[in-house]
């Protein structure tokens, strides 16, 4: 299926493909990838998905994949609203989600960032859904990061679109040293213990670039939000919530900050399922043992869909 679909900003094209079930549609789900990757790396998952019943939209966000007009635009979101504007981009797809089948329950998915702005929309927008899925997320908001937060903000002011490759180095640095197995030369290590994702991830020329300034301010922004207590209070009591993580995952605390998030939100009323995979790290679709993951996130929508 194609059609236009214009971000909020009102200027950019949001590449995105629709993954239709031949038969019934049971439930929809929309994908929300993660930071320096595309739409694209989730295909064979939602054509799994399709293949299930399941009607599922993936999407590359604004500075991401397709939807950039040229290279110099990966990785800078918006000048003046960037969180405002993804968030409004996620509720534009879901829309679209809805129009295609307007009787079924619809899900979200996020995925790292992704997983931040899921969050974010929820604030505001659950009723929209019938459930979450939050993989590879995280729930640390520390001095550090409100410090980063403060100087980026003014970085945004002075140079918004500039790379800023010394951020970029600290963080994959941060992420390699919490690995405690032996692992690869590749700084990207940390995605996965399948060493056939990290060379894919390597070659694709639309993973794994630096973000601008902009892009790491609107990256704390949001981690900033969807960190804060209170993001899930406006969630109806009993809400259903996967959280999805490798048990190796560098990026939620190698799976402490799952538990951590898993009891505030039981302890919120939350209808929350934890599904933390050993030997996996923060990208389990990825994983040479994936199958597994495709499946448990195919029973969990067929389940909360009855």
């Amino acid at each position: 299926m194609t059609q236009i679909i214009l971000s909020s900003n009102q200027i950019h094209r949001l590449h995105h493909t629709f993954f239709v079930p031949k038969g019934e549609i049971k439930a929809s789900l929309l994908i929300v990838h993660g930071m320096s990757e595309h739409s694209g790396r989730y295909a064979d998952f939602a054509q799994f998905l399709a293949n299930h019943g399941i009607l599922v939209a993936t999407y590359d966000q604004l500075g991401h994949g397709q939807t950039v007009k040229d290279k110099y635009e990966l990785g800078f979101f918006d000048d003046k609203h960037p969180v405002q504007t993804l968030c409004k981009d996620v509720v534009i797809m879901a829309d679209k989600l809805k129009e295609i089948a307007p009787n079924v329950p619809h899900f979200l998915l996020g995925h790292s960032m992704g997983s931040f702005i899921v969050r974010t929309v929820l604030t505001h927008h659950s009723m929209r859904f019938c459930g979450a899925i939050l993989m590879g997320t995280a729930d640390s908001f520390g001095a550090i990061a409100r410090t980063s937060l403060l100087t980026l903000g003014l970085l945004n002011k002075i140079a918004a679109k500039q790379s800023n490759e010394k951020i970029g180095w600290l963080v994959n640095q941060y992420l390699l040293n919490q690995l405690q197995s032996p692992i690869s030369t590749s700084p990207f290590a940390w995605l996965a213990e399948n060493p056939d994702a990290i060379s894919r991830f390597e070659q694709d020329k639309l993973c794994g670039f630096c973000f601008s300034n902009n892009g790491f301010w609107t990256l704390f922004g949001l981690m900033q939000r969807a960190c804060n207590p209170d993001w899930y209070a406006n969630m109806p009591s009993n809400y259903p919530i996967l959280l999805i993580s490798g048990k190796d995952d560098a990026v939620g605390n190698m799976g402490q900050d799952i538990h951590k998030l898993h009891d505030k939100l039981i302890k919120a009323g939350k209808n929350v399922r934890v599904q933390l995979y050993p030997n996996m790290r923060h990208e389990p679709l990825h994983e040479k043992q994936n199958q597994r993951v495709y499946q448990d996130i195919l029973h969990w929508i067929i389940n909360k869909s009855a």
